[in-house]
Formats: structure tokens, sequence, C-alpha cells
């Protein structure tokens, strides 16, 4: 029901429209024939309503364009009652003529195109316009001009419509196909922080199966002793405990790692991967309000299968010189890909922030260190952290993470990575 409403509210809109449009138009030839601008119109809401019959369309169209012209005939040109009929009419046979045209012709056809839409849109202005001005002559007194004046009318008003669709069609492809790119490289950029996350998980549950163990030998020890019954059942309690949420958490490994799994195949270049790195860093500047350009330097291209990881290292390093530089003004980070050797992809990240203080050189890359943190509450916030960054340069890529140490207008780290582990 509310589906036919809003159908029945299109039909309207576009009659409508199409009827006030018709009282722009200049007369030809034959008494009460006009060449008006709603023709040029029309092609535009057939392309843009696909879902609604042409017939029906042309039929509601037929009824309200008459009733405008006939009411302004009436008022202003002084016809008779019987001439202002036989306008009308000839008027409707035009607006049903088009619409069975392009039924036929384009609508329910399977396989069309947008050249075959324009051809169809010249044919039905040609031919009903014909038809109109046939009927108005009483079928005769044709004179070859006749023919050409209407299909130059028909070629210009079909171009025109059909241009201005196309136009907006092709403006709406490019609009959706951004987007469609942004939600893209959003889906990768937080998939790769899950995979990430999903990667250290894997390497927690040993270190939870050694808490699991050692739970289950204080048990097994603190039973010889009768009076430490309870402090036993204690620590079978967080044995048990320990091992329920080993179980969840490989529960929950698993299933990500068959969602990952079944496209890890899948490569992707390294300038796609800055791509997604600098749309991501850009949201980020958007969203904090900062004045930071981020400028990416891509001297070579390779593929790369882990993607997966190698945006999530590069996302955080941007990640932390936004934070880093904050609200200065003028701020910069330099993503540049240079190639060292065979072996080696050199990427270097660059920051014109406060730099990193030297009492945290040496520990920078240590598990737990941050420098980010909440003063009011003392909570940390860490991302996977430059540790994590340099582990999975290490396993993964068979790289590594340095900082340049003399560097003293902000921060430079240098990640090197072994071309055969990409």
């Amino acid at each position: 029901m509310i589906r036919n409403t809003e159908k029945f509210k299109r039909f309207l809109l576009c009659s409508v429209i199409i009827a006030l449009s018709a009282q722009i138009h200049i007369p030809y030839r034959v008494d009460g024939f006009i060449l008006a601008l709603s023709v040029a119109i029309l092609p535009i809401i057939l392309f843009f309503n696909e879902d609604l019959h042409p017939i029906y369309l042309s039929l509601s169209i037929a009824i309200a364009s008459p009733f405008f012209r006939g009411l302004l005939l009436y008022i202003t040109d002084g016809y008779h009652g019987y001439q202002i009929i036989e306008f009308i009419i000839t008027d409707m046979v035009f607006y049903m003529t088009y619409g069975i045209i392009y039924y036929v012709f384009y609508w329910h056809r399977r396989q069309v195109n947008l050249t075959t839409f324009a051809c169809t849109i010249i044919m039905c202005d040609y031919l009903s316009n014909l038809l109109e001005v046939s009927l108005l002559m009483g079928f005769q007194g044709y004179q070859l001009t006749l023919f050409r004046d209407l299909f130059i009318a028909a070629l210009a008003r079909g171009g025109i419509g059909c241009i201005c669709a196309f136009i907006y069609y092709s403006l709406n492809i490019l609009v959706d196909k951004e987007a469609h790119e942004r939600r893209y490289h959003y889906f990768l950029w937080s998939s790769s922080a899950i995979k990430s996350e999903v990667y250290f998980m894997q390497k927690n549950i040993n270190e939870i199966e050694r808490i699991m163990k050692n739970a289950y030998q204080l048990n097994n020890s603190l039973n010889q002793n009768e009076q430490m019954e309870a402090e036993a059942q204690i620590a079978l309690s967080v044995a048990k405990d320990v091992h329920e949420i080993k179980k969840a958490y490989k529960s929950v490994i698993s299933g990500l790692n068959n969602f990952f799994d079944s496209k890890d195949h899948q490569q992707m270049s390294l300038s796609e991967i800055l791509k997604i790195v600098l749309s991501y860093g850009k949201l980020m500047v958007r969203n904090k309000g900062y004045d930071i350009l981020i400028i990416i330097d891509c001297e070579i291209d390779v593929t790369v299968t882990k993607h997966y990881y190698l945006v999530t290292i590069l996302s955080n390093l941007v990640s932390n010189s936004i934070d880093a530089i904050d609200k200065t003004s003028n701020g910069q980070i330099h993503i540049r890909v240079v190639k060292e050797d065979s072996k080696y992809l050199v990427l270097d990240l660059i920051d014109n922030g406060p730099g990193i203080p030297e009492k945290f050189h040496e520990i920078i890359f240590e598990p737990g260190f941050s420098t980010k943190f909440d003063e009011e509450t003392g909570d940390i916030f860490r991302g996977i952290g430059l540790s994590h960054v340099k582990t999975i340069l290490n396993e993964q890529f068979n790289g590594d993470i340095q900082m340049n140490k003399n560097y003293d207008e902000g921060a430079s780290f240098r990640l090197m990575i072994d071309q055969d582990c990409l």
C-alpha cells in the first residue's frame, strides 16, 4: 500500500512538471501545433524513473498536460470550444504515442544501453510529433521541410534531454565511486587493525596456557596439605576459569581467522596501501581539526600479500605522528618509499612534531611503553604500540624499525622490509 502511494505521488509529480514545462513553447506551421520544452525534460524523467511504467506515465501526462494547455487556450487565445478540444486530443495522442514507442523499443527490452536510449528518445519525439501534426493537417499537405524540421526538433530536444540525463548520471557514478572507495578503504583499515589484534591474541594463547598450568600445579601442591584445602579449591577454580577463558579466546580467534584466511590470498599494491593509510590519516586529521599535511612519496611500487599487517603498521605510525604534532600549525607527515638494494624495501616516516625526548630513546620499542595517557584517569592508550609494530616487522616481514636519534626537527623512523616476505 505504501509502495503504491509513493508511486502515485511520483506519477503525479512527473505529470505536473511536464504539464507546466509544456507551457513554454513555440508555435510551428499548423495552428495548434507547438514545439514545447517539456519534451526535452521528458527523457530525463524517463531515465531516472525506470521503475515507472512508461505507458502509465505517458497516460498521466496526457491527462495533466492538456488540462493546463486547454485552460490557457480558453482564457487567452479566444479559440472556440471544438478547436480547444481538437488541440487537447492531439496533445494527448502525442504523449500516448511517445510512451508506447518508448515502451516497445526500450523499456521492456532486457539488453539496452545509453545509445539505445538516446536513439529511442529521438525516435519517440519525431514520430509522436509527426502523428500529432498529421492529425491537425488531416493527413494532407505534407512538404519535405516538415519532415526535416520535425527531425531537427527531435534531434535538438532529445539531444538536450539525453545529454542532461547522461551528465547527471555520470556525476552520480563518480560520487558513488568515491564514496565506495572511501568505504572500501575504511573497511580495509578496520580489517587490518583486527587482523593485527588477532595476531597478538594468538601469541597470548601461550601465556594463558602458562597461567592455567601454574594454577593446576598450585592446586596439586596445596592438596598435599590438608590445612590448605580451601586454598587448593581456589587454585583449581582459577585454573578452570582460565581454561574457559582460553576456550572462548580460541573460539574468537578461530572465527576471525576463518574470515581472514579466505581473503589472505588477495594481493594489493603498495601504492594502494599508501592510499588507504593516507585516507585514514586525512580522516583522523579532519575529525580532530588539526592543521596537518600528509605527503606520500613512492618511488617504486610492489605487490604485497600481507597487506593487512603493513596497513596496520603504517596507520599506527601515522596516528602517533598526528597525536604528537597535535594542534601545532603547519604540521607535516612525510612517508617516503625508497629501495636501497635488491633485498630490502625501505620506508621512511618523518614528522615535524616535537620529537621524542632523549630519555625515551632506549625504551620506545619496549612492550608497554606509551606516552599517550589520560591525565585525569591515568588510562593509557597504546593502539598496537611501537613494540608490536617492531614484532610484526620482525616476524612477518623479516625486517626491523629504527628511530633516527639524531633527527632534531621532529620524529624520524625507518622501516626495513625483506621483499621476499611481502
